[in-house]
């Protein structure tokens, strides 16, 4: 985080008054295939990062990170974690002082991993990573000086295919490969620092 702080702060220092901001963020985590919310005991909670590249004018980049898992629990002897990437370009319309609105579509990337007992009684563990799209809107509301909070709801559409896996600690071939929908939808709260403004301006 503090590499990505140094990094933000030297594109902040650029001509032409770009804005930069870094925070932390929080969301609720559910898969659209209602199958998981069995498997996999989902929805969740996922935690991240988040920073914004404002340039003049109406388009602003979102961009971040976050983490997601779930222990085995009640019902369920598994476990699977995956780590999240994003890049949405968003059209942003400041409606009033302090508050602005925005919304557009994005880029997600996930990377993975998965164990638990299938349907068959035999102990699976699988990973692998995947690019997909998403569209997200939401809005930002200035708290106090640069420090701001965002809300955002995202949806994602994302599939990934899986060729191999083991089974009971053997490696084993999937013919044809499996493939799971990994689409989400999301609901995000984070706090944000404004460390640099367009132009000198605000939020």
């Amino acid at each position: 985080m503090l590499s990505l702080i140094m990094i933000l702060s030297v594109f902040s220092s650029l001509p032409g008054g770009l804005g930069i901001s870094v925070g932390t963020s929080v969301s609720s985590f559910a898969p659209v295939e209602s199958e998981y919310n069995r498997r996999f005991l989902t929805p969740g909670v996922s935690y991240g990062f988040a920073a914004s590249l404002d340039a003049p004018g109406p388009l602003v980049f979102h961009l971040g990170g976050e983490y997601f898992s779930k222990k085995a629990s009640s019902g369920w002897d598994g476990e699977i974690s995956s780590t999240l990437f994003w890049a949405f370009p968003c059209a942003q319309l400041g409606v009033m002082e302090g508050f602005s609105v925005f919304g557009g579509p994005g880029i997600v990337g996930v990377n993975g991993s998965y164990s638990g007992t299938d349907d068959f009684g035999s102990y699976v563990e699988a990973d692998g990573s995947s690019i997909g799209f998403a569209a997200s809107a939401g809005t930002d509301i200035v708290l106090w000086g640069p420090l701001f909070a965002r809300f955002e709801y995202r949806h994602g559409w994302m599939d990934m295919k899986s060729d191999r896996v083991k089974k009971d600690g053997i490696e084993t071939v999937v013919y044809p490969a499996a493939e799971t929908d990994l689409g989400y939808s999301q609901y995000i709260f984070s706090l944000n620092v404004q460390l640099s403004a367009v132009d000198g301006e605000g939020n």
